[in-house]
């Protein structure tokens, strides 16, 4: 994984044109163990700070992650999780990367 400084200036130079957005349903209960499967599932590097809960009892928390593909190909994903009583919790993540097809291949890891 390279470093990446800047996750916002990264997200939009890739622009939307590559984006997939896909929608899960989790089957945790806990906020903090599913920001820990998403990283796990996607193999990739949080990005600033988004790895932990920013406070205790949130219910919404947005992560973001970056990560680097064969051929050198960056891949950045900005996930939104809330956590909801009666469907656990609820994934809406978005892949950005210069080509659709590895956006979409991300975004079924977490199938």
């Amino acid at each position: 994984v390279a470093p990446l400084g800047d996750f916002k200036k990264s997200w939009e130079s890739l622009g939307p044109e590559q984006e997939v957005m896909e929608h899960f349903q989790l089957q945790f209960k806990d906020l903090n163990e599913a920001i820990v499967a998403v990283i796990d599932y996607l193999g990739m590097q949080p990005c600033d700070g988004t790895a932990a809960l920013g406070k205790a009892g949130a219910t919404t928390h947005n992560l973001h992650l970056s990560g680097v593909f064969v051929g050198n190909q960056q891949v950045l994903v900005r996930a939104q999780l809330q956590a909801d009583q009666a469907a656990g919790i609820v994934l809406k993540i978005a892949v950005r990367s210069e080509d659709v097809n590895l956006s979409q291949m991300v975004a079924d890891c977490i199938r």
